[in-house]
């Protein structure tokens, strides 16, 4: 019954009626577009073969240099490719696979057709029927990801072999992306249901397609394959406008994805009226989205970082598209973007990956570094193209030469911009009152505290009941850690336990969420917790976050979590103080879930020793029942690791109120 009624919400979920102001009766064709200014396709296509109009259309010395100065780049971009060739993939947790159709059989070049409805994990297949008769609940195999073959259709591999094109000049790879063009085709022609169910994955694709054609334009390809792909491209444009995600409560990252692959599109067909009027379009939407979907502290919405690196990817990209044009975005879009990064870089670990802070999909807009080996934790990627369309040289103080390797194909010149020295102190304190959190910071130590309103302007779909959770890193290791995300769909109960607060560090009561979750809304969550954030202070040789909610209790009867982190300067040492305000016996528990590889020992009563790369120490009130669990970490989209946590807990009778401080440390 859940799986029926969460494939029911996603069904809602995913897909939009037509969005614009007058939908027409038929999408509008490629070559409606070229009689209407009286062009002929070969015209059209001469003129656009002879000259670049995305940003990743590179100059062939910059190409020579790439080759000279990241070697182990180019050897990594090639293996990566060279797999691709292979059709051998890993995606979303899948681990290495290689999708062959069983239903249509190689070509004479010896090509296998791909199997673009596969869930790998599950071994199962999606059908292939026409958009309009589309049922997520009827035809989604039992256990079956649908975001996995979404993944593959994004064709985001498409780009890392356009890259191993232009550094090899090998026409392996451009053929490689003419045989996948017309086999997807033939396997998913316009609004076929899988991938086409869901207009944010067309809109990446589109996205993609555009950027690898652009790529690959000087490739000995079949000369009718420019006619079929940029006709294609085409009617992926159609496809999206008439299929926008902005008819639900809230826009949200989907939509987003739909403009800015609409944008890349239109950037693709920029001389014909359609492409003209897709930009106007767009450039509004991303003016749009950009007031309603990030904070006034530059956090995306949605209450996830790994979400808000995604949403900052396609605000990015699309910038960086537009300034390509000579036709830069507004300066108050620019602005916001830039705050956008600084919070990115605000709130990372000492490892440099992002904290799991919410929902965790793994999503891109383009991968132009690292295909198949990147860490979908790691968002520095991204700090290279920021920098270079900002000049923001400070934002590559811990990059890495990925950024630069990225910056590159963003049409940037890395060797222009100057990575700070390394070391280079970061703000002890970084507070987001708008997302909700408090980044702390000493040396290596880091304490990142959660405590944030129900996001998507009171969606939740990408919440998670986390307040007054905290990660704690010691000498730039992981100690505790949210535990991620997990999977979707595929496994509702997984999907709950993970957003749950049972999952989280903090205390829960009577077994009750902070929000309300409904088991049967997977993307949704009900605000009841007004969480407030009381002060944010160096005190002394303390760095301190104090803040409260009222998620417990009966309407009209809440009880109050306060809760007080401090980190002391002269050791790294982290004190955690929760205060409780009301009446009656509660079950109060307290979860800390600790990083893989870490191992908890109850040492004396009210004593553990926690073994990480630094020993510590933790020291908890007398009297509660402690249990070491077996759990789960999930660092990204279906995949878990093994983990250990601690529960602590106790029956007993709040009156007026209560504080239980607990330590660790050295």
């Amino acid at each position: 019954m859940i799986r029926e009624r969460a494939g029911r919400l996603l069904s809602r979920l995913r897909r939009a009626p037509a969005a614009t102001a007058a939908p027409e009766a038929a999408p509008r064709r490629w070559a409606d577009d070229l009689n209407e200014v009286g062009l002929s396709a070969a015209a059209w296509l001469a003129a656009r073969q002879a000259e670049g109009r995305l940003f990743v259309d590179l100059p062939e010395e910059r190409v020579a240099r790439l080759r000279q100065l990241y070697p182990d780049h180019v050897r990594a971009t090639l293996a990566a490719a060279d797999r691709v060739l292979r059709h051998e993939f890993d995606l979303l947790g899948s681990g290495t696979y290689t999708p062959v159709d069983p239903d249509r059989h190689s070509d004479t070049s010896g090509y296998r057709p791909i199997d673009w409805y596969l869930d790998p994990v599950a071994g199962l297949r999606f059908p292939g029927v026409p958009l309009s008769a589309w049922n997520f609940d009827q035809m989604r195999p039992a256990g079956a990801d649908i975001k996995r073959p979404w993944e593959l259709a994004r064709c985001q591999h498409w780009p890392l072999l356009g890259q191993a094109y232009r550094l090899t000049r090998d026409d392996r790879f451009a053929l490689e992306i003419v045989r996948e063009l017309r086999d997807f085709m033939d396997a998913n022609p316009i609004a076929t249901a899988v991938n086409w169910a869901c207009t944010m994955d067309v809109a990446l694709r589109a996205a993609n397609w555009a950027v690898a054609l652009e790529m690959i334009r000087g490739a000995d390809v079949p000369d009718d394959f420019w006619h079929f792909a940029y006709e294609a491209l085409f009617d992926h444009g159609a496809f999206i406008e008439n299929h926008l995600e902005n008819r639900y409560e809230v826009t949200s990252n989907h939509f987003l994805s739909n403009v800015v692959g609409l944008f890349y599109v239109a950037a693709v067909f920029r001389d014909l009226p359609r492409g003209q009027l897709w930009d106007r379009q767009c450039r509004d939407w991303l003016a749009q989205e950009m007031e309603v979907q990030v904070l006034a502290d530059g956090a995306d919405y949605e209450s996830s970082v790994p979400y808000h690196r995604l949403v900052s990817e396609l605000f990015l990209g699309a910038a960086r598209l537009a300034a390509h044009a000579g036709r830069p975005l507004p300066a108050r879009f620019l602005d916001r973007l830039a705050t956008m990064i600084d919070y990115l870089a605000a709130v990372l670990r000492p490892d440099g990956l992002m904290p799991q802070v919410g929902d965790a999909d793994d999503g891109r807009l383009h991968i132009l570094s690292g295909y198949g080996t990147w860490k979908p934790q790691d968002p520095r990627h991204l700090f290279g193209p920021a920098a270079g369309l900002f000049q923001r040289d400070g934002w590559l103080r811990d990059a890495g030469e990925a950024a630069d390797w990225e910056a590159e194909w963003w049409g940037f010149d890395s060797s222009g911009l100057e990575r700070p020295a390394a070391g280079a102190p970061r703000a002890a304190l970084s507070h987001f009152p708008h997302a909700g959190l408090t980044a702390i910071r000493r040396e290596g130590d880091y304490l990142l505290v959660t405590n944030g309103i129900v996001g998507t302007g009171g969606f939740g779909n990408h919440k998670h009941n986390d307040l007054l959770s905290f990660e704690y890193h010691v000498g730039g290791q992981p100690v505790i850690v949210d535990p991620g995300s997990y999977v979707y769909t595929s496994d509702p109960d997984a999907r709950n336990l993970f957003r749950s607060t049972r999952s989280h560090n903090t205390l829960s009561i009577d077994d009750q969420e902070q929000n309300e979750i409904r088991p049967e809304w997977l993307f949704r969550m009900f605000e009841k917790a007004s969480p407030e954030h009381l002060s944010v202070r160096e005190h002394g040789a303390e760095l301190e976050y104090r803040g409260r909610h009222r998620g417990y209790g009966r309407p009209g009867d809440a009880l109050v979590h306060t809760r007080t982190f401090r980190l002391r300067l002269t050791d790294g040492s982290v004190v955690i103080a929760d205060e409780l305000e009301g009446n009656g016996t509660h079950r109060l528990r307290w979860h800390f879930h600790f990083a893989p590889g870490v191992t908890v020992e109850n040492r004396l009563s009210g004593q553990f020793d926690i073994g990480a790369q630094n020993r510590l120490r933790m020291t908890v009130p007398h009297g509660l029942h402690a249990t070491i669990v077996p759990a789960w970490y999930s660092p990204s989209y279906g995949v878990r690791q093994r983990c250990l946590a601690l529960d602590l807990d106790i029956e007993e009778r709040v009156e007026a109120a209560r504080t239980y401080v607990f330590e660790i440390g050295p």
